[in-house]
């Protein structure tokens, strides 16, 4: 575990670097070069700070691990029980958001959001990295198994894991999984949307379609936070994907039919509803149909992309109305 932790330190200290050093090389917005490497520096020590005390106590909170009512004060202690199954990824996610918030507030003058479109890609490298690191911790890391003769039963997609007995399965690889995703959210993120838009659109953007694939990956992770069948995140991944929509939508089409402006919420209101569905036929307890789980995933994944086309019409009709 502390080897692990010296890693992922070692590597955010290198994506905040980048950050300072896209800062400080910013043309379209001089901005952002007011004190670029303090505001990376404090972006680094904010985030780590508040990253690590949301991440522990966001998952102590929604899996009501402290009980106050027995233990009292000593119930805080709990929060010191630092491994990675007992941790909320999007509770250090929103840690290292306030973080670079904060920074970007305190450490120069100018428009905040700036920053944090600044920031978009590099905090893509940070959940790419933080999910590979899943890699080390074994079934943490993987879905379910898949059958040998799965087409998918290979690398990228599937990671082999040891059993006992000298036997191995082919299980789902949800970190590498999930850290391509927000690789390609990255890249795209440096390569197409370099200093364009309204501010706000490149971090709006980011919490978007970095959320958007994580639904479908949560729902192939074996281990993680639940709510009796309930993936825990993947319902936190839809909360965000919804409140960044609403965000755009509340904020744009005022003056459109009401089809027209709110179709977008509606795709996501009904996929949502879909992938409902979806999730109980996969568990197979409530609904039975003779479909396989890669099918039905496949199915999710289709969902998944309507959801993201919606979502992109929503922004790109609230970057244009701000232009």
């Amino acid at each position: 575990m502390s080897a692990w932790l010296c890693c992922m330190a070692a590597g955010s200290a290198a994506v905040f670097a980048l950050y300072g050093l896209r800062c400080a090389h910013a043309v379209r917005r001089p901005c952002l070069r007011n004190r670029a490497w303090g505001t990376a520096l404090l972006s680094f020590l904010f985030s780590l700070v508040f990253g690590t005390f949301l991440a522990r106590t966001g998952y102590a909170l929604l899996m009501q691990e402290l009980d106050f009512e027995y233990d009292g004060i000593a119930a805080l202690e709990q929060l010191l029980d630092f491994e990675i199954d007992c941790v909320s990824f999007l509770g250090g996610a929103l840690g290292v958001v306030l973080g670079v918030l904060l920074a970007n507030r305190l450490a120069r003058k100018g428009p905040v959001m700036a920053g944090m479109d600044a920031f978009a890609p590099f905090g893509a490298l940070l959940v790419a990295l933080f999910r590979m690191g899943e890699c080390f911790f074994g079934s943490y890391g993987t879905g379910a198994s898949l059958p040998e003769e799965s087409p998918l039963a290979f690398f990228p997609f599937a990671l082999r894991i040891e059993v006992d007995g000298g036997y191995s399965n082919w299980n789902w690889a949800v970190c590498v999984l999930s850290a391509a995703f927000a690789l390609a959210w990255a890249a795209a993120a440096f390569f197409r949307l370099r200093s364009c838009g309204r501010p706000g659109l490149n971090f709006t953007l980011a919490l978007f379609f970095l959320a958007l694939p994580q639904v479908l990956c949560e729902s192939l992770r074996q281990r993680g936070m639940f709510w009796l069948f309930v993936h825990t995140e993947q319902l936190l991944c839809a909360v965000v994907l919804l409140a960044v929509l609403l965000f755009w939508l509340l904020r744009s089409g005022r003056s459109l039919p009401f089809v027209r402006r709110w179709w977008p919420l509606g795709v996501l209101l009904l996929g949502t509803g879909l992938m409902v569905f979806i999730e109980f036929a996969i568990d197979g307890s409530k609904i039975k149909i003779p479909l396989t789980s890669l099918a039905w995933h496949l199915l999710m994944a289709a969902i998944l992309a309507c959801i993201g086309y919606a979502g992109a019409a929503a922004a790109k009709r609230w970057n244009r109305e701000g232009a």
